[in-house]
This record gives structure tokens, sequence and C-alpha cells, in this order.
């Protein structure tokens, strides 16, 4: 028996049989565990993910694409899925309730998110996923370790203000109660966003109100258009504004690359406090650590500046030029 994110109890079983990840950022945690193999079914894509499906592709096998607010629950009993992992109470429940052995992983902070680790291990009842798990958690009680003991004396002044920036158009925002949030604050920066949860809506002027120090915008969400009245903020014209990277999952977002996404923001947010992280060796370390992928230096500069693989990005160029014909 299982207690999941959400305080239910479940009964799963454990006969190694198919496992449908219908949370996009989950996907990355039970390959990095070692259950990879059997995602029969996944809300990941290439188009979406092009870095989950370049390292490991062995996912494209799977039924993929399948959104999670809609997945059929006959489809999956059909598919003689044998474990499920949702990103919410509800979806599980109502899964639950037609028979299969669902579990929410959801989480909003690093304590919740290792939390959800432990609880997936245990799910996929190996020695591998054992092991991985107990390396993370104590990788990750390094990184907070060596933040918390640089920021602990700084004044909240000298906390820059961040807003985080989900997409461009539709404009949205990341606040409060989410592990955007929580990394922003343990980076030793104040998010500046005074609304709660993911992908909030506001208005540019709002954000010109806000006027963060800094910006860092999710990977996917494209450039400022040239006629936006963001080009006036502070932080766009004095080089504060970065792109987050971009790897197997957003590290952004959620998913176990927050490890490295704290180490990142570190450097961005408090540049003269963490002067000597090298967030290139960082990164080469972790997917050779956690995920058994050697990274070449174009794959390690594309990730960082949140860019697909070189064969995805001409893949793209070419899909363009093929549709303006």
């Amino acid at each position: 028996m299982i207690t999941d994110m959400g305080g239910a109890v479940v009964s799963i079983p454990q006969d190694n049989g198919p496992i449908a990840d219908l949370w996009y950022a989950h996907n990355e945690i039970t390959i990095m565990l070692g259950g990879g193999d059997r995602i029969a079914v996944s809300a990941e894509s290439p188009a979406d993910s092009p870095w989950l499906f370049h390292f490991f592709s062995a996912l494209k096998r799977a039924h993929t694409g399948i959104r999670p607010d809609t997945a059929s629950a006959e489809d999956l009993l059909a598919r003689h899925i044998a474990l499920v992992f949702v990103s919410s109470q509800a979806k599980a429940e109502e899964l639950r309730g037609a028979g299969l052995p669902a579990l929410s992983a959801e989480y909003a902070t690093q304590a919740d998110l290792l939390r959800s680790l432990d609880m997936t291990a245990q799910a996929l009842g190996t020695d591998e996923a054992a092991r991985t798990t107990a390396l993370f958690h104590q990788k990750m009680a390094e990184a907070l370790s060596l933040l918390q003991t640089r920021l602990a004396t700084l004044p909240e002044q000298n906390r820059p203000r961040v807003l985080h920036i989900a997409r461009l158009d539709p404009l949205q925002v990341d606040g409060s109660n989410t592990l955007v949030d929580a990394w922003i604050t343990a980076a030793g920066g104040r998010n500046v966003a005074t609304v709660s949860g993911n992908h909030r809506p506001v208005s540019a002027e709002q954000i010109l109100v806000w006027n963060p120090d800094i910006v860092i915008v999710d990977a996917s969400a494209g450039a400022v258009p040239a006629t936006s009245p963001l080009t006036a903020l502070p932080a766009l014209q004095t080089g504060r504004w970065w792109r987050n990277p971009r790897g197997i999952f957003a590290w952004d977002r959620y998913g176990c690359e927050d490890l490295l996404q704290l180490y990142w923001a570190a450097t961005r947010i408090q540049p003269k406090l963490f002067s000597d992280i090298n967030i290139r060796a960082l990164t080469v370390t972790f997917y050779q650590t956690f995920f058994h992928v050697s990274l070449t230096d174009d794959e390690v500069t594309r990730i960082l500046s949140g860019n697909p693989p070189a064969r995805q990005a001409s893949d793209n160029v070419q899909a363009k030029k093929e549709k303006n014909l």
C-alpha cells in the first residue's frame, strides 16, 4: 500500500506491468528511477519535449501526447495499465473509481518534490529506484545547504525582485504556492508576482508596475515582440532578462532538473555569491549520474540556452520552409 501526494492509500500491483505517466513533468522522474521501459502511455510528445525523446528514443514506442485531463479510463484499462501517475488528486480519484491504480504525484516545494520522488520509488519497487532516490536526496540536500549557508545573512533589500514569465502570448506569469516561487526564494530572490499559482494571466502594464529587477522567461515562451510595452522594462534594457535552460524537461517548472535550476538561478540572481558555480560541469555530471547520458559540449550549450537538439532544430527550420512553399 502506498500513500500518494493527496493522502490516498493505494494498492499497487508489484508485477512490473505497463505504466501510464500522465503528468508531463513526472515522466523524467519515472525514467530517472529506472521505470522508463515500462511507460506505455505518456502525456509527453517529441514536439513538446524533444530532449526527452532525443535521449530516450524507446519512449517513441509508447502511446504519447495523451492529455492528462482527457485521458480515458476505458482506454487505459484496455491497455492493461498497472500503474498511473497524474498531477492532481481529482484525476487520481476519478481513475481509481474506474479500477485503475492511480497515484497523485503533485508538489509545489522542494520538500514535496522529494516526497513525490519517494512515493514513485516505492511504487516502482526496485532496488535501482531506491538507490537513485537516496542519491537524489543527498544531492538536493547539498544544493539547498549551499544556498542557505551563503544567503543566511543576506539582507532582504539585497534580494532582487524576480519575475518568472511562463508565456508571452498570452502573457502569463508564475506566482506564489509554486515550485517556481520556491526556487526563486531559495536562490536569493523575491518573487515580484503578487498572484498565486502557475500560468496566471497578467497584463504588460501590471508587469511594468511591478518593475522586476530580473526577468526569467520559460524557454518555450518565445521572444518579446518589438511592439510590446515590455520592451520598456529596465530589466530587459539592462540585460537582466534571461531565457531559462530546458533539458529533458523544463528546468524552471516541475521535475528532477529542479536540482540544476537551483544552481543556475543562484548564479543569475546572486552572481557575486555564486561566481564559483560551474553550471556546465554540474549539468554534465547531473545527466551522467541520474540519466546515464554523456552530453556533448554542443548539447550542454543548447540545453543551457533553452534550445532543442540540433536535429530537432534543423527539422523545425525545414518544416517552416515546407509550410511556406
